[in-house]
């Protein structure tokens, strides 16, 4: 069976402007074909690919003018705009990442691994004007240098046992100093 396209593709064009052209692409080099391509005339450009997919690209030439950048605006004012996804969603941005919003809610799904996870190379800031509160059946705060707590109205520690366990003076009764091990196993390193 021959790779010709039963119909030669139709192209509307723009001297200026760009074009769209619709019919299947049979270029070897690229990776993804497409059925329909509409091309600016900045190299931005639509394309809808054989296999279901689209890309949506801006412009990369920055030489002629400065970039404006891209925006999505759903105008509506109680419209949604939902970005749904059967596989994973992965977004990559080069400088800051900005969300802003009435309510943030996350929540993961997953109940038999790691629900959220956040990873900084530096430093993690928490602010809130109001009050901050974490709430778990279980939770623990690890250090490897220094736990530093303060406060400049009252601390207080509340809980059906409270011990303070210091390991440098081996003053811990056995059971208790294994019970105190098996919790920390994983946290040392």
């Amino acid at each position: 069976m021959s790779d010709k396209p039963k119909f030669p593709p139709v192209i509307i064009q723009h001297p200026e402007c760009g074009h769209l052209t619709m019919g299947d692409e049979k270029d070897k080099d690229v990776t993804r074909s497409r059925d329909i391509g509409l091309y600016g005339g900045s190299a931005n450009a639509l394309r809808l690919f054989k296999d279901g997919g689209f890309e949506l690209r801006s412009s990369d030439d920055d030489s002629a003018q400065e970039t404006l950048g891209s925006t999505i605006l759903q105008a509506c004012k109680d419209g949604k705009l939902l970005i749904k996804s059967l596989g994973d969603l992965h977004i990559d941005v080069a400088g800051d990442f900005t969300v802003s919003a009435n309510k943030i809610k996350m929540e993961a799904l997953n109940a038999s691994e790691d629900g959220i996870n956040l990873k900084a190379k530096h430093d993690i800031r928490i602010n809130a004007d109001n009050n901050i509160i974490i709430t778990g059946d279980n939770i623990t705060i690890d250090a490897k240098e220094r736990i530093v707590s303060h406060s400049e109205g009252w601390q207080i520690l509340i809980g059906q046992c409270i011990r303070l366990h210091e390991p440098q003076t081996k003053l811990c009764p056995a059971p208790l100093r294994d019970y105190i091990d098996e919790q920390i196993k994983t946290l040392k390193g």
